[in-house]
């Protein structure tokens, strides 16, 4: 790979258990064994399980780093991420961050990478919470991100390699620059390599061929988003339109469970404050008994 500025890839869910530490770990020793990048991997999670995989097998040279944030400030905790990742990206060529996501943190966070990956698997409340998860950062930050066209990629993990219906995401097919990468398989035996080898190099030639598939699609996205960079500018005033109008789909799913009176939901809070004043003389309304179920979670008939 040339010399470029920085690549800075950000592996995050709001969920735990999508195997995030698993690809963050792994994809770092992928570019540093088959694609002889320069890589850092920066561990924000309490538990640091990506960089103790990464330090506890044999040494590749990735740069390893563990960060922390203090959730308990929204302003301070997007200070220190920020520093943490300006801190750790310098001297590489890609740096690679993994985060659970944290409400707490502010979302104009994921606007400082170049990618953000987001590891998800096919059950499908699952697909439907990255979905939400996704809508929700592209409808609040649409004209950022048709200025900088960052890439969003969606990961399967954890895939039955015999399951061929695998998530197809279709509610994320209008967002530009948002891609689905090859399936992650589950791997059998994963806890025989953990700590002791890379899955890119492991013995199981099919779990092998099966992540560098993967990690030739991300180098390409790698080189594809140090071309898009030369052409960037932030200060541009164009917007996506295909966004403005796609992201619907959110607004949708939010005024529906309105109407069915669904409030408690992540993805029902709207953002901004849209009661209007009830007159004095209203009567109370009645509610319809009953959920809301997206669309892409019903099932055919």
């Amino acid at each position: 790979m040339q010399s470029h500025e920085t690549i800075k890839i950000l592996v995050t869910n709001q969920k735990g258990g999508v195997g995030k530490s698993t690809i963050a770990a792994n994809l770092a020793a992928y570019l540093a064994l088959q694609q002889g990048i320069e890589v850092s991997l920066i561990d924000f999670d309490r538990q640091a399980s990506s960089s103790r995989w990464t330090k506890k097998a044999p040494d590749i040279g990735i740069r390893v780093h563990c960060a922390e944030i203090n959730y308990e400030n929204s302003g301070i905790a997007l200070l220190g991420a920020r520093a943490a990742v300006r801190k750790y990206s310098s001297g590489v060529q890609v740096s690679i961050s993994d985060l659970t996501w944290h409400p707490a943190l502010s979302d104009e966070f994921m606007l400082d990478f170049d990618i953000v990956l987001v590891p998800s698997s096919s059950a499908k409340f699952e697909m439907a919470s990255t979905e939400i998860f996704i809508l929700e950062y592209a409808q609040k930050r649409m004209a950022r991100l048709a200025a900088n066209k960052q890439f969003i990629l969606v990961a399967p993990s954890k895939v039955d390699p015999a399951d061929a219906s695998s998530g197809s995401f279709t509610n994320l097919d209008f967002l530009m620059n948002c891609h689905i990468t090859p399936p992650i398989h589950q791997t059998p035996d994963l806890d025989t390599y953990v700590y002791e080898d890379f899955l890119c190099v492991c013995p199981d030639q099919k779990v092998a061929e099966n992540f560098c598939d993967f990690g030739k699609f991300l180098a390409k996205k790698i080189e594809e988003r140090n071309v898009t960079k030369k052409t960037l500018s932030i200060s541009g005033t164009s917007q996506n339109r295909e966004i403005i109008k796609k992201v619907s789909v959110l607004d949708d799913y939010r005024a529906r469970a309105r109407e069915l009176g669904i409030y408690g939901g992540y993805a029902a809070k709207p953002l901004v404050d849209i009661s209007q004043p009830v007159p004095v003389d209203a009567k109370p309304e009645v509610v319809r008994v009953g959920r809301f179920i997206p669309a892409f979670l019903r099932r055919s008939e």
